[in-house]
């Protein structure tokens, strides 16, 4: 038998078998995706209107911008394309999306189509794409976005064996409306997450209950369940009712399509927990599929125990989740649970030293080394938070030992473990392994049913660009993943990403975008209980302020950060005492620049953000330049000249290089300094971008006019002059072109441009002179 599919480069799309292939391997795909694919393959004739594709894909029309966005995104994704370069899927600008490379139909054996091996092999095995990576700070996103997932975990048992409904089709469950007393208030969320872990053991995919309260804490979507559906996939959304008298509790729930009648279920026992179980055995059963063991009476008391503070902790009640457990006589009897579940709570809370050394006690224990499951839990947590610190090399030894524990099963602990790897393996410049992890963490959170996580990972993958130097890229990745975090209300996940996002348009001068992000970010500070991001908050808005020439602001912001106290992470103090030293250098108050600069590379952690790591290096330098301290600055120059054999294209090259040549025209060496200007013009013209090609005109357009190179001068003050408008050191190097050459309207009108982006900063008096007229022959 035969089905008509498409073949497009070394990809195959088979509709009837609802497949794609590259090469020899089978890519797995979202229902969604796969059908954005298959409408604009299928109409690849035209243009395919924004209305048109949201139909095909969702099936009704009330689907915002940024969910339709998303799902064209895994589709490029899923095709080798991207929202850059477009050679497959071309955006139509104010209409939609049209399908834009060669393709042609086949005819394929749909018996062959569905195993890996009856792929066609004449187009060979796919190659991975090389993908390029963010500032230190914002390697703490995964520390944080991973800790909120991994909150008082149970065990899970493997999925059984089962029939019926789909494996990859997703259930939502919604917290339940409770009928009793006062004091039952915790069976909404407490039965809400027993009836989605029961789901999700018997190997159905179920969003993690922060992942649905987060959607229906959003303002964004009316009604709110409808956002749940949208932003998950899931064909059914289960409700329930619980309700409490005097012969006990009653469960109903009901599990509800999009199209179709719903699927209900009554289960009734003596207590609150039996009767979620209960009910939601009795719905596993109606859609096909077979319960899994349930746990031993003896455990009855436990897990309502567990699932009291469970529900406390999605309620954010930190302090009433930490009562709860303290008082359960079962966890007292079992002190390395009742202190690994603890550290959960204080990891959540921002304590780390108290975190991190209770799970150090917990790893010590002889119930821990013969639970290999509870041992991988205990990894994973202090993981989270010797990444969340920055000992990025220690957090990964963890990651690693917690995945040999945990084999090879997908399972959502898996995709959280694969993403802190990642993360840490970033830090260590391992940026093919991490792009490994990130897929396959990406496989487990989806297959799991954590849309939220898979988010975390995109989120993660714009970091991972910013922070190779790639901050175009990173703006492909993290605006999406911010307003999918904001629909989820996803509060620490946003502000990091938006974090990143700050950070990336300052490196493409893109500053007015930078303060509205901030902005952005501002908006949310009453919301804000972390210290660290309160900080990260303040840090972001003095470092905008500063590069606008608004000092007396930028230091305001940095004395806020510096006098709150935080968590003990290393990477932000580095960037505090990193700002504040780059500050200083701006006002020219050297003593202060030096200081701090120290602080800040004292505090750097031993691997990561290496490029931010030379920035601040070539800061120090400067201060001790400018003090007569030279053997000082002698000391720096070794790591310059260390550093400098860094392949052109890596971080940090640009400010080695420039470093150098600094150092060689504070000797006076005019061939050594133009030597190592080339090498960073052509360092920054390899990268690409923006803020470090100023960066380097900044220096070199001097050095080339005082030399009287007027042609180099003229080429290299060139290249920042579409920048003039929107930076300042870009105007300033106009400004002094015009002066150097003329003519004086020129001289005036980038006088005027100057003045107008400086801020607090001063303009030299000798730029203030117009030029003189040419000499007459």
């Amino acid at each position: 038998m035969t089905a008509t599919g498409f073949e497009f480069g070394e990809y195959r799309f088979l509709p009837s078998a609802r497949e794609l292939w590259r090469g020899a391997r089978r890519v797995t795909l979202p229902r969604r995706t796969f059908e954005c694919i298959e409408h604009l393959l299928a109409h690849r004739d035209r243009a395919v209107g924004r209305d048109e594709l949201v139909e095909a894909v969702f099936g009704r029309s009330n689907v915002s911008d940024a969910q339709l966005g998303q799902i064209v995104l895994r589709a490029r994704r899923a095709v080798g394309d991207d929202g850059n370069v477009q050679h497959t899927i071309r955006t139509i600008a104010g209409y939609g999306y049209r399908w834009v490379a060669d393709a042609r139909e086949i005819e394929a054996d749909a018996r062959d189509a569905g195993t890996d091996a009856a792929a066609p092999s004449a187009r060979g095995a796919s190659k991975p794409r090389s993908r390029r990576i963010v500032v230190a700070i914002a390697l703490v996103l995964a520390v944080l976005v991973l800790v909120a997932a991994l909150l008082l975990a149970r065990r899970v048992a493997p999925p059984v064996a089962t029939h019926g409904i789909a494996g990859g089709e997703t259930l939502a469950v919604l917290p339940l409306q409770v009928d009793g007393l006062r004091e039952d208030a915790w069976v909404r969320l407490g039965a809400m997450d027993l009836v989605a872990e029961r789901l999700r053991q018997a190997g159905l995919a179920v969003p993690p209950s922060e992942n649905v309260l987060g959607l229906l804490a959003a303002p964004a979507t009316d009604p709110a369940e409808a956002g749940v559906r949208g932003a998950t996939g899931a064909r059914y959304l289960v409700r329930g009712r619980a309700h409490h008298d005097a012969g006990g509790w009653r469960v109903d729930l009901a599990a509800e399509p999009e199209h179709g009648i719903a699927i209900p279920v009554t289960f009734a026992a003596h207590d609150a927990i039996d009767a979620a179980r209960g009910a939601g055995d009795l719905l596993l059963a109606a859609l096909g599929r077979r319960a899994p063991p349930n746990a031993r009476e003896s455990d009855a008391a436990l897990d309502e125990t567990l699932q009291r503070a469970r529900a406390a902790m999605l309620a954010n009640e930190l302090d009433t989740a930490r009562e709860i457990l303290g008082a359960s006589p079962q966890l007292a009897a079992q002190p390395a649970q009742l202190a690994w579940r603890l550290a959960q709570v204080d990891l959540r809370a921002g304590r780390l030293d108290r975190a991190e050394a209770a799970l150090d006690d917990v790893l010590a224990q002889p119930a821990t080394q013969a639970d290999t499951r509870l041992r991988a839990d205990v990894l994973i947590a202090r993981g989270a938070t010797r990444v969340r610190r920055g000992a990025f090399d220690d957090g990964g030894r963890d990651f690693d030992a917690a995945l040999a524990l945990l084999g090879t099963h997908g399972s959502l602990a898996r995709g959280q473990a694969l993403l802190g790897r990642a993360n840490s393996r970033v830090a260590a410049h391992r940026y093919d392994e991490a792009l490994a992890d990130f897929g396959a963490a990406r496989v487990d959170l989806e297959g799991g049913g954590d849309t939220l996580g898979v988010t975390r990972v995109d989120a993660n993958l714009g970091m991972l660009e910013l922070y190779r130097g790639r901050p175009a890229t990173a703006l492909d990745y993290l605006p999406g993943a911010a307003d999918r975090f904001q629909s989820y209300g996803a509060l620490h996940e946003l502000l990091l990403t938006l974090t990143g996002i700050v950070e990336a348009q300052l490196a493409m001068l893109q500053r007015d975008e930078a303060w509205a992000t901030v902005e952005r970010a501002s908006a949310l500070r009453e919301r804000i209980t972390d210290p660290d991001q309160r900080v990260d908050l303040l840090l972001n808005r003095a470092q905008v302020q500063a590069g606008a020439g608004r000092y007396r602001e930028g230091r305001a912001a940095l004395q806020q950060a510096a006098a709150i106290a935080m968590s003990g992470n290393r990477v932000l103090q580095a960037r505090l005492r990193a700002l504040e030293a780059d500050l200083a250098a701006r006002e020219q108050r050297w003593d202060d620049a030096a200081r701090a600069a120290a602080e800040a590379l004292a505090e750097w952690p031993a691997s990561g953000a290496d490029g931010d790591r030379s920035a601040v290096v070539r800061v120090q330098q400067r201060a001790l330049l400018a003090l007569g301290r030279d053997d000082a600055a002698r000391v720096l120059l070794d790591r310059s000249r260390e550093a400098s054999v860094t392949a052109a294209t890596e971080p940090g090259v640009v400010d080695d290089a420039l470093a150098m040549a600094e150092w060689c025209i504070h000797l006076h060496d005019g061939g050594c300094a133009g030597a190592w200007l080339q090498h960073a013009a052509a360092s920054a013209d390899r990268r690409g971008v923006p803020a470090e090609i100023v960066a380097v005109a900044a220096v070199q357009g001097p050095f080339l006019l005082d030399a009287g190179a007027r042609d180099a001068a003229v080429a290299g003050i060139g290249r920042v002059a579409p920048w003039a408008a929107r930076d300042f050191d870009s105007a300033l190097l106009q400004l002094r072109l015009f002066r150097k050459l003329g003519p004086r309207e020129a001289w005036f009108n980038a006088l005027r441009q100057a003045q107008a982006l400086a801020g607090e900063r001063e303009i030299p008096a000798a730029l203030l002179a117009p030029p003189e007229p040419p000499a007459t022959p």
